[in-house]
């Protein structure tokens, strides 16, 4: 082979060998084209996924939060209702199951039911969340006899979603139910003295509105003023002055208002209730409590001492002043210059001997009674009973 023609085939193989090479290159950049494409397909499909599921969380939460809304509102409806059925003087209610007579209490462990029916009327029996309206059922169940005192009832309402029914809440709470009295405790004048008002007691500027009876008496006279003088008391709304609540000459203010129950169970009732408060000090009383929806017992037990009220305080319910033992003469002295207002009744044992200056005292009748002499139930959801599962 002489030099030309070895010159020319090795021509060819490098030739042949570029070709090779760059047929390589491209097979290679093919396969990476085709590995980055799949891995972006991957991750599309990854995102869009993450994407989905992301907005199924959020539409779950957003139905969590639906369902457990309208849990807790029908919860507080059921404490509502209880209170309702408990007060409407129907001895049927709330329809223990297990109780097939009437006025016969029911036992431990018997159950009821309500359904969530705000007016009472059929007229809307559902909770509006936004999206969904829901229609809960509210269970209750006896944890002690119906006629404990108190009882204990536990108030359960579970809520399932509308279209995700996977997605569901239950809450519930303890009560405490107890007999607090009659209908006068909630129902009373504005002013309830046991016996008298002295001329010159009432030198301030206390007002009283009221248009039935503004001031009572349990023992007194309701003729003229021999009795009770209202002095400064300024009465509105065409009130009465010196109606006698009882003919009973005998019947003491405690057992008029409170129906027979014990100063022990009042006690008991304000260890574990938010609605009774039972005072030993002496001290001005300056803290609002109660509601128009929510009134309270605020009881001042004989070792206050008739405290005076202080600070523009508002209270609504009953104030009671059990009188100071040994007070010569027997009665309350309310003194002080401090400004309050107290919607339903301020009771008084014995005398009033005198009165806030500032005081204003309004008639509410918190009794949800028809005015027979049946108790007045009281219901307080009981402290850390409250669950969520």
């Amino acid at each position: 082979m002489d030099t030309q023609q070895y010159e020319s085939r090795q021509a060819r193989n490098v030739i042949a060998t570029g070709v090779i090479r760059t047929k390589q290159r491209g097979a290679a950049a093919l396969i990476i084209t085709l590995i980055l494409v799949v891995i972006a397909s991957l991750s599309s499909l990854v995102v869009n996924k993450s994407a989905i599921e992301e907005q199924k969380r959020s539409g779950i939460d957003l139905r969590n939060k639906e369902v457990y809304a309208a849990a807790n509102g029908a919860l507080e409806y059921g404490v509502y209702e209880l209170m309702r059925v408990y007060n409407d003087n129907d001895p049927a209610t709330p329809g223990w199951v297990g109780v097939d007579v009437i006025n016969v209490a029911a036992a431990a462990g018997d159950m009821a039911t309500a359904s969530y029916d705000p007016y009472g009327d059929g007229s809307v029996v559902t909770l509006d969340q936004g999206i969904d309206d829901f229609t809960p059922s509210i269970s209750y169940t006896l944890l002690t006899a119906e006629d404990a005192q108190p009882a204990i009832i536990e108030i359960t309402a579970p809520v399932v979603g509308v279209a995700e029914t996977h997605v569901a809440k239950t809450v519930s709470v303890r009560v405490v139910r107890a007999n607090l009295g009659t209908p006068s405790m909630f129902d009373g004048p504005p002013l309830i003295v046991e016996d008298c008002i002295p001329a010159g007691a009432v030198n301030g500027t206390p007002d009283i509105t009221s248009d039935g009876v503004a001031i009572a008496t349990i023992s007194g006279s309701s003729a003229g003023t021999g009795c009770i003088d209202p002095g400064h008391f300024s009465v509105t709304g065409g009130g009465v002055v010196g109606e006698p609540i009882s003919t009973d000459t005998e019947l003491e203010l405690f057992e008029s208002m409170f129906g027979g129950i014990s100063e022990t169970t009042l006690k008991e009732m304000a260890a574990v209730s938010d609605n009774v408060y039972y005072v030993t000090d002496s001290s001005p009383w300056n803290t609002d409590i109660g509601s128009l929806t929510d009134p309270v017992i605020l009881y001042f037990d004989s070792a206050a001492d008739c405290p005076a009220f202080n600070g523009g305080v508002v209270i609504y319910g009953l104030v009671y002043f059990e009188a100071p033992s040994g007070s010569n003469p027997y009665g309350c002295d309310v003194q002080g210059t401090g400004a309050a207002i107290i919607y339903g009744t301020v009771a008084v044992e014995g005398d009033l001997l005198s009165m806030n200056a500032n005081v204003e005292l309004v008639k509410v009748d918190f009794s949800g009674t028809n005015g027979d002499d049946s108790p007045v139930s009281v219901i307080t959801v009981l402290p850390g009973s409250w669950r969520d599962f």
